[in-house]
């Protein structure tokens, strides 16, 4: 964090008070320093909401027994309080796709019966927009069946996530920092 003019105020002097600069600056020395730890504790900008982590390597599934195994691969330097999100379809366009937090588990298992469903996932920090999202097969999502004896569940229209719409995917956490019904961010 920068504060404009801070080197200004180290050489300030008053009249009454030949040292008001000096203290003044090590006010403002505390402030960026503190500020500076708590962004990075906690994975907070100042400036505007903190960039996304880089989008995860890859993204593995199988099917067996009428389950899903999914595991993600993901080697760029992360913080602390990395989220992952996982969403799945019956379909590779990904319409009304089913949102699933992994929370910060690079493994899942979702049951699925007899099901080919598709999966993509993507990486959040707890304020951010997610990553780009990483589809199981690359650019050409693959479907996966869980192989199954039996249908698997009947799987309801999606809610979204985050500050996302209902049936819309791609949100993560939520690509805005609120959601409401006339623009305006909701009381706190």
């Amino acid at each position: 964090m920068q504060l404009t003019n801070l080197d200004y105020f180290r050489n300030l002097k008053l009249p009454d008070s030949p040292e008001f600069g000096a203290r003044l600056y090590q006010v403002f020395r505390d402030i960026v320093t503190k500020s500076t730890n708590t962004e990075q504790q906690a994975n907070l900008n100042p400036e505007g909401p903190p960039s996304p982590p880089a989008p995860p390597d890859a993204v593995d599934v199988s099917g067996q027994d009428g389950y899903l195994h999914v595991a993600i691969t993901h080697n760029a330097d992360i913080y602390r309080g990395i989220q992952y999100h996982l969403e799945h379809a019956d379909n590779p366009h990904f319409t009304n796709p089913i949102p699933v937090s992994m929370v910060n588990s690079r493994h899942l298992t979702i049951p699925v019966g007899n099901q080919t469903r598709y999966v993509r996932i993507a990486a959040s920090y707890p304020s951010s927009p997610p990553s780009n999202w990483v589809y199981h097969g690359g650019s050409q999502p693959i479907g996966v069946n869980g192989g199954g004896s039996g249908p698997g569940p009947l799987f309801l229209p999606s809610q979204g996530s985050g500050t996302g719409q209902a049936g819309v995917g791609l949100q993560g956490t939520g690509k805005s920092a609120f959601r409401s019904a006339t623009g305006v961010p909701p009381v706190r």
